[in-house]
């Protein structure tokens, strides 16, 4: 019987030394690092830099104007509108790097303008000089910004 005793005194000592283990790996992790994110290997689309929109200005001379323009690829067309007589036009053109060239065409007075100028690379802002070739004889600097 003391050998029997022996043996279960024996196997249970091994089994309460061996439970903190057993219940440390059952219980979950203790580990405390935060998970790495997922990550995608896609980029952002480029904003594209373009003089499509609307374009509100001025000239030296004093008058307002607003332009409605439209880029494709290289080439500028659009509309006119002279806020100092309510005239209004046509707008055609093209932009090489950072320098435009237009022509206006405005009526009534069949007034045809050229317009030669630099736009920055956001395509938010542009100034030049402009002259009047048809219909009157002027000519000046402007300024206009989407």
């Amino acid at each position: 019987m003391k050998t029997t005793m022996l043996v279960v005194s024996a196997c249970l000592a091994l089994i309460l030394g061996a439970l903190p283990w057993v219940l440390t790996g059952c219980g979950g992790s203790d580990d405390t690092t935060t998970p790495t994110p997922m990550t995608t290997n896609s980029t952002p689309a480029p904003v594209e830099k373009t003089m499509t929109g609307v374009w509100h200005g001025s000239f030296s001379t004093g008058p307002t104007f607003v332009m409605d323009l439209t880029q494709h690829e290289d080439m500028l067309t659009g509309s006119y509108f002279y806020e100092g007589s309510g005239a209004a036009g046509s707008v055609t053109g093209q932009i090489t790097s950072n320098n435009i060239q237009v022509t206006t065409v405005r009526d009534p007075g069949h007034i045809v303008s050229q317009w030669q100028g630099t736009v920055n690379e956001d395509r938010t802002a542009s100034s030049g000089i402009w002259t009047n070739v048809e219909g009157a004889s002027s000519s000046g600097t402007y300024s206009m910004n989407k």
